[in-house]
C-alpha cells in the first residue's frame, strides 16, 4: 500500500498549521475539499490522525509518527530530484528550519550555519527564537526540524546531541554602580534564582524584565542592574565585568531533532557545522 501524495500533502499542511481554515488557503481548496482528504487518508489508513475539539486540531500518535515520515520523505526526494535532474545546479536546496534559546542563535548557530547557506545559494535559513518553553512543540508540529533548548526532551523518536555547556557568570557594568536588581528575560525566568541558590545567597531581590538575553547585557551596559550571563557572550566586552569569578551556572545547550532512519547528506553537514561553532565557542 502507498499512501496518496495529495491526502498526505493535506495532511502535512494542516499538521503543521494546526487549523483546517489555513491549510485551506495554503493549499487553494475549500475547506470541504481539505477535510474530505483528510478523511480518505485516515480512511486508507484506518487511523485517526487529528483529534478535533473546541481549540483546534492536534495530532494523535499516529498522526506524529506520520508527520514525522512525510516530512523526511519530502526531504529525501528533494535531494534525489536533485541529483538526478540535469537543470538542477549542484548543492542542497529548501529550508533548514531551526529554532532555539536567544544566546545560541545569533552567537553560534547563525556563523555556524552561515557558510554552509553561502555555499549553497538554493538553501534557505529559517530561524525562530522563543522561550524555552515554546519550542518544543514548534519541533512536534513539524515548524522546525532542529531544536536547541537547555532540557532533554525524552520521547520516542526525539535524538538528543549535547553540543556543549554555555557557563553563566554574575556580572555588572563596568562604568555604573548598579543597584541591587537582577535583570531576567521575564518572571518565569529562573536563571537568577538558581544561581544565587547555587552561591548560596537567600536574601531576595527585585527584578527588571527585559526580553531576551541581548536586552540583559544592554541592561547591564545601562547600569539597570546585574545578571547571569553566560561567558561566550560578553567575554571580550570591555564595558561589563564578571563579579564572582567562583560561582557559576551550567546549562547544557542540547539539539534535538526526530530520529531520521534515512538522513539526508545536508542533515550531517548541519550537524558538522554545529558541532564544530560550539567546541569553538562554548570552551
Amino acid at each position: 500500500m502507498s499512501i496518496t501524495s495529495q491526502n498526505l500533502d493535506a495532511f502535512l499542511t494542516c499538521a503543521q498549521t494546526c487549523h483546517f481554515t489555513r491549510a485551506a488557503k495554503l493549499l487553494h481548496i475549500t475547506q470541504s475539499a481539505l477535510s474530505q482528504r483528510i478523511r480518505n487518508l485516515e480512511e486508507e489508513l484506518s487511523v485517526q490522525l487529528f483529534i478535533r475539539d473546541r481549540s483546534g486540531i492536534r495530532l494523535t500518535d499516529a498522526g506524529a509518527k506520520l508527520l514525522q515520515f512525510g516530512l523526511t520523505k519530502n526531504e529525501l526526494e528533494k535531494e534525489v530530484l536533485d541529483q538526478i535532474n540535469p537543470k538542477s545546479s549542484a548543492g542542497f536546496s529548501g529550508e533548514l528550519r531551526i529554532g532555539g534559546f536567544s544566546s545560541v542563535m545569533r552567537s553560534i548557530v547563525l556563523p555556524a550555519l552561515a557558510p554552509l547557506v553561502a555555499a549553497h545559494p538554493r538553501l534557505r535559513l529559517v530561524f525562530i527564537t522563543k522561550e524555552l518553553d515554546e519550542l518544543p512543540a514548534l519541533l512536534k508540529r513539524g515548524q522546525i526540524d532542529y531544536m536547541i533548548i537547555y532540557n532533554e526532551v525524552v520521547e520516542e523518536n526525539i535524538e538528543i546531541v549535547h553540543l556543549g555547556d554555555e557557563v553563566n557568570f554574575l556580572v555588572e557594568s563596568v562604568k555604573h554602580r548598579p543597584p541591587d536588581i537582577f535583570l531576567d528575560h521575564d518572571a518565569n525566568d529562573q536563571t537568577t534564582t538558581r544561581y544565587l541558590k547555587k552561591a548560596g545567597i537567600k536574601k531576595s531581590f527585585p527584578r527588571s524584565f527585559l526580553d531576551d538575553v541581548y536586552g540583559l547585557i544592554d541592561g547591564v551596559k545601562a547600569g539597570l542592574g546585574r545578571a547571569v550571563i553566560p561567558l561566550h557572550l560578553i567575554k571580550d566586552d570591555p564595558e561589563i565585568r564578571i563579579v564572582d569569578r567562583k560561582n557559576t551556572i551550567l546549562f547544557p545547550v542540547n539539539l534535538h531533532f526526530y530520529n531520521k532512519s534515512y538522513p539526508s547528506k545536508l542533515h550531517g553537514e548541519i550537524l558538522n557545522h554545529l558541532h564544530a561553532a560550539a567546541k569553538e565557542r562554548l570552551k
